[in-house]
């Protein structure tokens, strides 16, 4: 489940998104957005070395990941688009933000059904 949150206040919008398929649907002030999302995934790994000016020697190892996508949801009448980006942490849900025609930005809640 879906729901934006304006942050100016006023109306807030619901719909759902289906991981497996990557379609998103929002309801927003009765007009219906969809698309798909894509699933940008990223992973780093990287070795940091120090050397002290006494006989000490360092290493560190980094790693992380990042699972950011986007959609660009369009209108059921083809006029407006719905610009957004969501973080979706494994299946138990994420968050993200989407821009309106209107440049109203909203906060994006997902929750797993």
């Amino acid at each position: 489940i879906v729901t934006l949150y304006p942050r100016g206040g006023g109306e807030q919008a619901t719909g759902t998104l289906n991981d497996g398929t990557r379609n998103m649907s929002v309801t927003l002030k009765g007009v219906t957005y969809t698309g798909q999302f894509v699933r940008g995934q990223t992973f780093g790994f990287g070795i940091g070395q120090s050397f002290g000016a006494t006989p000490t020697f360092g290493t560190g190892l980094m790693v992380g990941s990042n699972n950011q996508s986007s959609a660009l949801l369009v209108s059921t009448d083809g006029k407006n688009v719905l610009r957004c980006e969501l973080k979706v942490v494994a299946a138990i849900g994420g968050n993200g933000v989407c821009v309106d025609k209107d440049n109203v930005t909203y906060d994006m809640n997902i929750k797993a059904q």
